[in-house]
């Protein structure tokens, strides 16, 4: 009996033959042909990280999860967003306990950021890297860390020409190791091209992600700090998804489930007291029926103009919610945190 081949990897084929499976792709699916293209490297990056061996316990969280995992949110979402879990790093010390002192906490909070910085220079950029030479071409691909090892940057060459400037051509991995990830589920992800396109290995595999539930408190204590915060954080770029995305989780069942769990949301802000604190952030009035979710004026206006380039890069997907409904619906969902 003749053996089957093998498919061939779509990441090895010529740019030509790539560029025009994703146009064909994006006419099918109304999608922009850079925005599969992306999708593609951020499977890959995905497989890549929870292939690695012996890996710290980890889990893929943020609105990527919420868009590739779960389909809560109809956007496209470009980073992958890791949590570290801190209980699973050598270290006895315990944040939590009654005697903990500030000073105390704030020097486990460097040593994990020192044992994320070690992790992402020792473990992930090297075997990032060693994926990478395996493809064609590796000269046109490049990976960067910053110099506290919580943000590496994937570059790969775009097949498509003249690619949006908001959709850069490279994947912002970010690191994070002052967290857990309970609760967490096991899912399959794969590239959207996926169905339509057959014959061809694309970039899957099976990942930790984050549950929806804590990902809701995760954005509603995030967009609370940001409404605190003293100056607009670089002009909102890339900000008006946090409040989309939270939006979207409210009309959703594991948004409705975290609205009732109060034990869920005192998790999240008591982790985000003890490893997250700013002289801005109050963290207290969170619980105290002061939740802020509704910025001022100014934030306002930046956020509308980052939520236009959002949408003027092809990143929603149908028909996408307004600026001002969005920001309507928001000032609900703060008026039932704080009611609850």
């Amino acid at each position: 009996m003749a053996t089957q081949p093998m498919p061939e990897q779509f990441l090895h084929l010529p740019d030509e033959d790539r560029k025009e499976i994703l146009q064909t792709a994006a006419a099918q699916l109304g999608q922009q042909a850079t925005v599969l293209e992306k999708d593609v490297w951020v499977c890959w990056t995905l497989q890549t990280l929870f292939s690695l061996p012996d890996a710290h316990p980890m889990a893929f969280k943020g609105g990527t999860s919420l868009s590739k995992v779960y389909g809560i949110i109809e956007r496209f979402s470009e980073d992958v967003d890791i949590t570290l879990d801190y209980r699973a790093f050598n270290d006895t010390f315990d944040p939590f306990a009654e005697d903990a002192s500030k000073n105390a906490v704030k020097k486990f909070g460097d040593r994990l950021k020192g044992y994320v910085l070690q992790y992402a220079n020792d473990v992930v950029v090297p075997y990032v890297k060693a994926q990478l030479q395996v493809l064609p071409n590796t000269e046109n691909y490049g990976v960067e860390v910053s110099d506290d090892g919580e943000r590496i940057w994937i570059q790969y060459p775009s097949a498509i020409e003249g690619s949006d400037t908001y959709l850069k051509s490279s994947i912002l991995v970010e690191l994070g190791g002052r967290n857990v990830i309970d609760p967490n589920e096991r899912h399959i992800i794969s590239p959207d091209i996926s169905k339509l396109v057959t014959g061809l290995d694309l970039p899957s595999g099976e990942i930790v992600v984050l549950s929806p539930e804590r990902t809701f408190w995760e954005k509603a204590t995030l967009i609370h700090v940001e409404c605190h915060r003293k100056q607009i954080k670089a002009h909102a770029n890339r900000l008006s998804r946090h409040w989309y995305d939270l939006r979207m989780l409210a009309r959703h069942a594991s948004g409705k489930t975290a609205l009732n769990n109060r034990g869920l949301f005192e998790d999240v802000v008591r982790h985000k007291q003890v490893f997250f604190n700013t002289s801005y952030a109050n963290y207290d009035t969170c619980l105290t029926t002061d939740l802020h979710l509704i910025p001022g004026d100014q934030l306002i206006k930046a956020l509308r103009t980052d939520y236009e380039k959002m949408l003027s890069a092809g990143m929603m997907y149908g028909d996408p919610l307004p600026f001002d409904r969005i920001i309507s619906d928001i000032q609900e969902i703060e008026q039932a945190i704080n009611d609850g």
